[in-house]
């Protein structure tokens, strides 16, 4: 893809209520997802493809993702419309268990 990847922050640090939506956000497809994301930023069609997932799955994934801000999203122009571009937001997450 020709588009210029968004530098991902190096690390966030997270607790409470944030640290359990994000640990039960990164399930195994979740973690696959993101580790392709650090290869070249791709759109949800070529993700669910690369992962024999549903592009319907992969948008609610990339929703959730997004908005716990795991990743960025953008819109570029496609063949056919537009096409949501995916690029990992962040290198690594540290969950606080301590209050």
């Amino acid at each position: 893809m020709s588009e210029a990847k968004i530098q991902p922050k190096k690390d966030i640090l997270v607790s409470g209520e944030q640290a359990v939506q994000i640990a039960d956000a990164l399930t195994a497809t979740t973690m696959k997802m993101l580790q392709l994301l650090w290869v070249e930023p791709l759109d949800v069609s070529t993700i669910g493809k690369k992962l024999g997932l549903s592009q319907a799955y992969i948008s609610e994934q990339v929703k959730l993702l997004a908005g716990l801000g795991l990743l960025n999203v953008s819109y570029v122009p496609g063949k056919r419309g537009i096409r949501k571009v995916c690029s990992p937001a962040v290198e690594r997450v540290t969950l606080l268990i301590k209050p």
